[in-house]
């Protein structure tokens, strides 16, 4: 293009002296030029003629424009652009080293590290960007620069520009946007839209030729390459090159799925998939039979369903040891930012709390940042005090490159407030204010320390993120500084009720003092939510109050992400109504990018839907925000690992939550329980429960003496039983998942001994306790159990088949991945009891096969299958996955 060459020069003459051309593609012309300002090299890409005209200078340069505010270590960027002679160009560094292409022609195969490596980058700056709302649109290998080893993703956002300032005309020119052998099908096709995870295709296909030598998909022509991503399988890439790990094909054939809603969500998701040390096999057992899916089509999607997907599929494993999940990838980069405890200088009384909750609630306002990594406050609170690590250590054990100390003191009703942000790795103020402020000013404080610190380390804010930082939430000082003691009761460790109820007064005084205060509505909802979740108070009443608050502030703010948090819990505690949930969870992550609770929440959901891969996504994020919360990895271990049989994971889930928090009983007694179901080893269980003292609180897992007495129980230890029920005196011993009188203890107790009176005797006791508490609670899954184990007890089979029936059409029962399958073990005990040894073993078989926490060592323990052990379905339970060892 001489005439355009001749344009070009001429008018960028005094800003760029163009030296020579570099290279032609379909789009553009690019020339090695020299910035006459700043002395340096740079590459000038301009526009062939065709489509310049095509699209017209404003639109093009006005949608090339977000391309421009990009700014990443892993994206190339874009210094200049603009019109020349009718010419549209853009300006970006001259990259001196090769490009990805020049390595693949040169080399073929890459070493499976290097190609692991750039494309976990390039995924890096896929996300960092998606964030930003642009999609690349042409990945590939000629598009992604490797500089000192490491890879740059040049042209970002010129597809889009393009696409978007041309529409449909883009076609006249004959310019494609994209490139056929790494184009997703709703890309190649034109009819679906192009978000982030086409992206993660086209970068699922550049993995795969760097590790193969080809894209996955070639041909003779661009129409056939584009009817192959549409139609074809991917080609096994392990028959190709046997050394590349199974977790990594898996990870490539998840990113190059067909549908978008089956590939990884986002590029972070693909690049943490990739960096796992590699992936496991849930399990080789056959699914049920047909029968069973016919009988249970509803309730085998979450367990028999589920685990076809398990059993068929792969799931990927969190690192868990000792330095925490991110420890092999530290982050340095100053957007990833760690606020440690806030010091309190003030003196012991009313304002003591004020430093946390002003710590808190700074927190809060950057995690709405989304250009910012922020470390939550479970993780940084064991940096609290004078003796802290250095600040590189502490960078390194939460992988961030910022850091933000402070200090706060109340005197005289004024608040003082000391803040550094500090360059970890050179240990460099970056900014530094003291504040001396009256209290009324407290979230004037917050927002302007949010805002400094989001200008420091040069994030970018959105015009939604800007307003949500400047947002009040009140304008009545007291009420806020109520709202802030509540939250500091609100999130104490531990699921304690006591804590809960201190911030119930608190939250409600501070709406007596401002009605219209929606942000401690939002947190009073999730205070009648907690109590109802765990039991403290399943009535109706407290789930009508969570909803009433909820409701309340999402009507006072609509925009609040606290508020759809709010209303998301409704939706999973108050009503199961799991997908209600996942849509409000979807809003608040929106305004909460970095909230790890809204990531765990969104883990918590998909597991009651028996999603798993969605699960363990989710809780990936989450433990990376959140890298040292010991209850995150306690519920990792219970809740996931132990009901998908991954004993193994479990153990090192709850170490590493142990690890974190000595004191963190429950995860002790957990890994206990988890030996039990993997081991049939009693043994660790009961030295965990001796070490404890006889009134420890396990929150919803009882009390160490509901552990105890049922640990004796599957001992076959009824003296021992019977002694320690006559010394704890307690009438009924429950958690989330069981209420059981101690009277039926007592009974099983007898039973052990051969006592029939004094069973029968207990087991009534049980039923007239029992009969009462079922009238206040109807629909308490817990309490139909234990009735129904009491009746069979009894003799009285017909109504104990009628609890069992109430079990089995309950919504727990059909529609929880997680309580379902508890649900269900506990009907087949029934259905054991009253001799009925076939359904029973329907039951068993359907939750030996798929996610719960029954195994053949638990069948082989507990003495409530007694009544069904030598029954021949039974024994060829225990034979057929006796020899699994995750089973």
């Amino acid at each position: 293009m001489p005439d355009s060459l001749d344009r070009l020069t001429a008018t960028l003459a005094g800003r760029y002296r163009i030296q020579r051309e570099l290279g032609q593609g379909g789009m553009a012309t690019v020339y090695l030029a020299e910035d006459l300002k700043h002395h340096r090299d740079v590459a000038i890409k301009v526009l062939t003629p065709e489509l310049a005209a095509v699209l017209g200078p404003e639109r093009f340069l006005r949608e090339i424009e977000t391309a421009a505010r990009l700014n990443h270590p892993h994206i190339l960027p874009l210094h200049d652009s603009g019109e020349a002679g009718g010419l549209l160009y853009y300006v970006m560094p001259f990259a001196a080293g090769e490009s990805l292409r020049d390595r693949l022609k040169r080399e073929k195969q890459l070493g499976i590290e290097d190609a692991l490596q750039i494309a976990r980058e390039v995924a890096d700056a896929l996300d960092y960007a998606h964030r930003q709302g642009v999609v690349h649109r042409d990945i590939k290998p000629e598009n992604i620069l490797l500089e000192e080893r490491h890879a740059v993703v040049a042209d970002f956002g010129i597809a889009r520009a393009i696409s978007v300032a041309g529409g449909e005309k883009i076609t006249a020119t004959g310019v494609a946007i994209g490139t056929p052998e790494y184009m997703s099908p709703e890309q190649g096709s034109g009819r679906g839209e192009v978000d982030r995870r086409s992206d993660v295709y086209a970068l699922g296909c550049v993995l795969y030729e760097m590790l193969v030598g080809h894209p996955p998909f070639t041909g003779t022509t661009a129409l056939e390459i584009l009817a192959r991503h549409a139609l074809d399988p991917v080609p096994p890439l392990r028959a190709a090159r046997g050394t590349v790990p199974p977790g990594v094909e898996q990870s490539i054939e998840r990113a190059l799925a067909k549908t978008p809603a089956d590939r990884f969500s986002t590029a972070a998701q693909f690049a943490e998939a990739l960096g796992q040390s590699g992936s496991v096999a849930i399990s080789t057992a056959a699914p049920p039979s047909a029968s069973h899916v016919s009988r249970r089509v509803k309730r085998l999607a979450l367990l028999g369903g589920v685990a076809v997907v398990v059993l068929g599929g792969v799931l990927t494993v969190l690192r868990l040891g000792p330095d925490g999940p991110s420890a092999a990838e530290p982050v340095y980069e100053r957007t990833a930012i760690a606020v440690l405890p806030f010091q309190n200088l003030s003196a012991e009384g009313p304002h003591a709390y004020f430093a946390g909750g002003l710590h808190e609630e700074l927190l809060t306002q950057l995690f709405k940042v989304a250009a910012l990594k922020v470390i939550s406050r479970t993780s940084v609170m064991g940096y609290a005090g004078p003796n802290i690590p250095p600040l590189r250590q502490i960078a390194s054990d939460l992988g961030v490159g910022s850091i933000v100390e402070g200090s706060v003191q109340v005197v005289g009703g004024r608040l003082r407030v000391n803040v550094q942000l500090i360059d970890a790795a050179t240990d460099a103020h970056l900014w530094a204010e003291r504040y001396d402020r009256t209290l009324d000013e407290a979230f004037a404080i917050q927002s302007d320390v949010a805002q400094r610190i989001v200008a420091a380390v040069s994030a970018m804010l959105t015009g939604a993120e800007q307003r949500g930082l400047s947002a009040a939430p009140t304008t009545n000082a007291e009420a806020y500084q109520l709202y802030l003691q509540g939250r500091e009761y609100l999130i104490r460790p531990g699921f304690l009720h006591e804590n809960w109820q201190i911030a119930q007064q608190l939250f409600k005084q501070a709406l007596a003092l401002d009605p219209g205060f929606a942000l401690a509505r939002a947190a009073l909802s999730e205070v009648h939510g907690q109590m109802f979740w765990f039991r403290y108070d399943p009535s109706p009443a407290r789930a009508a109050l969570q909803r009433e608050e909820a409701e309340a502030a999402l009507r006072l703010a609509p925009d609040l992400p606290q508020a759809h948090v709010a209303l998301g819990l409704v939706h999973f505690w108050g009503r199961r109504d799991y997908r209600g949930a996942l849509d409000e969870f979807a809003i608040a992550r929106e305004g909460l990018p970095n909230d790890a609770r809204v990531w765990q929440l969104i883990g918590a959901v998909h597991r009651r839907l028996g999603n798993w891969s969605e699960v363990l996504a989710a809780f990936e994020k989450a433990t990376r925000l959140n890298p040292r919360d010991a209850q995150l990895f306690f519920g990792l271990g219970g809740l996931t690992y132990q009901t998908l049989h991954r004993y193994a994971d479990a153990v090192r889930a709850f170490d590493r939550a142990l690890s974190l928090a000595p004191d963190l009983h429950g995860a002790a007694v957990e890994k206990g329980w988890t030996y039990v179901f993997w081991q049939g080893q009693l043994d660790t269980l009961r030295a965990v429960l001796s070490r404890l003292p006889r009134d420890t609180d396990l929150g919803f897992l009882g009390t160490r003496a509901s552990q105890h007495v049922q640990l004796l129980k599957w001992e076959r230890q009824g003296d021992s039983l019977l002694q320690v029920l006559k010394v704890v005196h307690v009438a009924v011993f429950q958690g989330q998942n069981f209420v059981l009188p101690a009277s039926l203890y007592a009974a099983w107790a007898h039973q052990l001994h051969g006592n029939g009176p004094a069973a029968r005797a207990a087991f009534d006791s049980a039923r007239v306790l029992l009969d009462s508490v079922i009238r206040e609670l109807p629909d308490d899954w817990r309490i139909h159990a234990a009735r129904g184990l009491v009746l069979a007890g009894l003799g009285r089979r017909d109504e104990a088949l009628r609890e069992a029936r109430w079990l089995e059409q309950s919504v727990v029962y059909r529609d929880d991945a997680i309580q379902g399958p508890k649900v269900a073990e506990d009907r087949a005990r029934i259905l054991a009891q009253a001799g009925e040894a076939e359904t029973a073993a329907e039951e068993i078989e359907l939750l030996l096969a798929g996610p719960s926490n029954l195994s053949v060592h638990t069948l082989r323990l507990d003495p409530l299958w007694d009544p069904i052990r030598n029954h021949p379905r039974f024994q060829a339970l225990l034979t057929k996955y006796g020899g699994d060892p995750r089973r």
